[in-house]
């Protein structure tokens, strides 16, 4: 079931009626496309954070607009930068076939073998994804099997199979997620390195001495 939002329409409107309306325990916003594009409204700050919160992938949401039925999507929040609360929000009316396109939120499924077998490390690189879909079938998250990933091994956007009547844009190809070799393994392997430098350089000033002892004699 969807979930469901009790709002109502804003008269006021300006930076100042905005600032009083949060003071005021509300949130102002507006509502695009559809009839109703350009609605300004207000709505309970708590209701808010209760059904919504930090998610990002919600699907259709129900608007309840003084007892008018309208089904969105949530297009923005703008947060708070000091207090993480949000200060605006934005809501996009859609059909249940209307085609959207969504961040969805990545969660990754199963320990790779990289990490059990060879010490590595998950790197878990892309956490949302911009997909293309019907409103009506937008997924609360896309999960993604890493368990066979040996050390080195990335996922890619290509490597993995979307639900079906999901699109995403594959011209960069993003990494999902790799295994990496621990930090202090990559610093050791770093300090080995130098001091075979070290070596070198030293052998080759030894001989550069030496010979310069045999002309002299």
């Amino acid at each position: 079931m969807p979930i469901q939002l009790k709002m109502e329409k804003r008269v006021l409107l300006g930076s100042r009626e905005s600032r009083r309306l949060r003071r005021a325990g509300s949130l102002p916003g507006v509502i695009y496309g559809g009839k109703s594009s350009g609605m300004s409204i207000k709505i309970d700050t708590v209701e808010f954070m209760s059904k919504i919160g930090y998610r990002k992938s919600l699907g259709i949401v129900e608007l309840d607009v003084e007892g008018k039925a309208l089904k969105s999507i949530i297009k923005e929040v703008q947060w708070d930068t000091l207090t993480d609360q949000p200060v605006h929000l934005d809501f996009q009316q859609v059909s249940d076939d209307q085609l959207v396109t969504v961040p969805v939120p990545v969660k990754l499924n199963g320990i790779p073998v990289g990490v059990t077998l060879d010490g590595g490390i998950l790197d878990h690189t892309m956490h949302e994804l911009e997909v293309t879909v019907r409103a009506a079938d937008i997924p609360p998250e896309l999960t993604f099997d890493v368990a066979e990933l040996h050390l080195g091994d990335r996922l890619h956007l290509s490597d993995v199979d979307l639900p079906e009547g999901l699109t995403v844009d594959f011209a960069f190809d993003p990494v999902i997620a790799g295994v990496i070799a621990p930090k202090a393994l990559l610093v050791k392997e770093d300090e080995e390195d130098e001091e075979g430098l070290e070596g070198e350089e030293g052998e080759e000033g030894e001989t550069a001495e030496g010979g310069e002892g045999s002309s002299e004699e």
